[in-house]
């Protein structure tokens, strides 16, 4: 299955937009994994199963590794320019992948949903060796921040 990570905006602001290139993964657990490295100190992330056609993707069983995981829903409400925001719900890998609800959930509501684990941390700094890292220079932009 194809996801796509949704990282938050700011930390702590709960609003999160898609970011990165799409990781290839059998389940909802393993995408998280794969995003999980790619996401900057502070923020919370989840994750966006995308499907490039209409219908839903024939049933299968969920995997061992993935069943009863919880998750937040994600909902991108009002059109793909808005953030998405958690709505409340939780959704959780039982007879078939939390992702492959959100895709019938989707199409039933007419608005992309994704997930985020339910306990999900914001990603903490890496540990230091005992020494302090040294501050980014203030002519490197960050990937995040629009160049002048």
């Amino acid at each position: 299955m194809k996801f796509y990570p949704l990282i938050e905006t700011a930390a702590g602001s709960g609003k999160f937009q898609l970011s990165g290139a799409a990781v290839e993964a059998e389940s909802t657990t393993a995408a998280l994994a794969l995003i999980a490295p790619t996401v900057g100190t502070g923020l919370r992330y989840g994750a966006w199963l995308y499907h490039e056609v209409r219908g839903l993707p024939d049933f299968s069983p969920v995997a061992d590794a993935e069943k009863g995981k919880s998750y937040t829903v994600l909902a991108q409400v009002g059109g793909t320019d808005q953030p998405w925001v958690e709505d409340g719900q939780q959704l959780v890998s039982a007879l078939c992948d939390a992702s492959n609800l959100c895709l019938s959930m989707s199409q039933y509501m007419g608005f992309r949903l994704g997930l985020m684990p339910v306990d999900e941390k914001p990603v903490a700094a890496p540990a230091t060796s005992g020494t302090e890292a040294a501050p980014a220079s203030s002519e490197t932009e960050s990937p995040a921040t629009p160049a002048s």
